[in-house]
């Protein structure tokens, strides 16, 4: 009501508002609202936040400020540091785990290692659930570790999944363990069905489907767009197009429109597969233990066989038998959020289309590369 009154005096005889006595008010409220969707806002969100207010109530604006707005804006960033603060206080596990005293003594200073999301999750590092807490949620654990050696009994491993997510979670993202330990302790956590819940818990977006159907819909606009590049990228290209088969189904399209886009992105498909033929059995394995991240195909000896389509992380087989490297793709960037994985650099520009265009996580924020695909698709 105060900042409605000050606005219309500022329409009537300009005067803008002396901001004193509300100030801490209308910061308070600004944090409150900021946090709900993320604890840890970038520069650029708390610039849009400020600027959002002085568009709202022009009779907030700051002469002489830069934009009107630049004083908010140092405000807000303040005000948002004390506000984890106090939350902190309250024992809220998404900035608690940032607290000096929880860092390693190497760790000790308040930019470094902070844990925080870093790929649009919003349940990064949940609560424990009322009436819940770390010892009662070990107990399910370890009831969940008899309950996946049953048969027919995914109703009831789900059920558990979703209650022990929090602690879970709070294990992956505050004790970093191996790739090697997280299985031995949550070994459910590696079902496709099981990784598909655990990244719509993280971030609200059905990952399978949601990654099929963008990029179905992307299909012929890419298509169109490697098929018109010229010079040796163009020719590079044409190699992996003239290898689909005449009448190929979606798997072979998607598998081949992925390839391409790697291609088109700088990058390689080396990077991200590993093919392997006429390889033994023992061969195959010694060389994925050194792997850090990769899909693997093990090529099938017979026609009518399937290949071998699988994912490793550290040196551990998490998923076999995927069927197709599309459907393997999906799931490594469900792997990225369920394990906290950060991607690797030289396929920095793949995983963003994964991420930002085809899921639709953060797409407002896109490296010039990207971008200009984006743009190109959507022309």
């Amino acid at each position: 009501m105060y900042l409605e009154r000050a606005t219309e005096d500022y329409k009537k005889n300009g005067t803008l508002l002396t901001t004193s006595k509300i100030k801490s008010d209308i910061l308070e409220r600004l944090a409150e609202t900021v946090y709900t969707y993320t604890a840890y806002p970038s520069g650029s969100q708390i610039s849009d936040v400020a600027e959002a207010l002085v568009n709202k109530y022009p009779c907030l604006k700051e002469p002489g400020s830069f934009a009107g707005y630049y004083g908010w804006q140092q405000s807000l960033k303040y005000k948002m540091s004390n506000y984890r603060t106090k939350l902190r206080g309250y024992g809220v596990p998404e900035v608690l785990c940032n607290a000096l005293k929880r860092k390693t003594p190497a760790d000790q200073k308040s930019a470094k290692n902070v844990k925080k999301p870093r790929k649009a999750e919003v349940n990064f590092l949940p609560p424990y659930p009322a009436g819940e807490d770390e010892e009662s949620q070990e107990q399910e654990r370890i009831q969940l570790l008899t309950e996946v050696k049953k048969k027919d009994n995914n109703a009831l491993i789900k059920e558990k999944m979703a209650k022990t997510f929090a602690h879970r979670r709070n294990e992956i993202i505050n004790q970093s363990p191996s790739i090697e330990d997280i299985k031995a302790r949550w070994p459910a956590l590696f079902e496709t069905s099981n990784i598909q819940d655990e990244f719509h818990r993280i971030t609200m977006v059905h990952l399978e489907s949601k990654f099929m159907s963008k990029l179905d819909e992307y299909t012929p606009h890419l298509l169109k767009l490697f098929h018109s590049k010229g010079g040796s990228m163009g020719l590079r290209l044409q190699a992996i197009l003239l290898k689909t088969p005449s009448n190929p189904n979606i798997s072979m399209t998607r598998d081949v429109v992925i390839r391409c886009l790697m291609m088109y992105l700088g990058e390689s498909t080396d990077q991200l597969l590993k093919e392997y033929d006429d390889a033994d059995e023992d061969s195959v394995s010694q060389d994925l233990t050194v792997q850090s991240l990769k899909i693997y195909n093990i090529k099938a000896k017979s026609l009518e066989d399937p290949d071998n389509i699988g994912i490793v992380v550290e040196g551990v087989k998490v998923l076999t038998a995927l069927g197709n490297f599309s459907r393997a793709c999906s799931l490594l960037i469900g792997l990225a959020y369920v394990l906290n994985l950060a991607y690797p650099k030289e396929l920095r520009y793949t995983f963003e289309v994964f991420q930002k265009l085809l899921l639709e996580l953060d797409s407002s924020k896109l490296s010039p590369k990207v971008n200009s695909l984006r743009n190109k698709l959507l022309a």
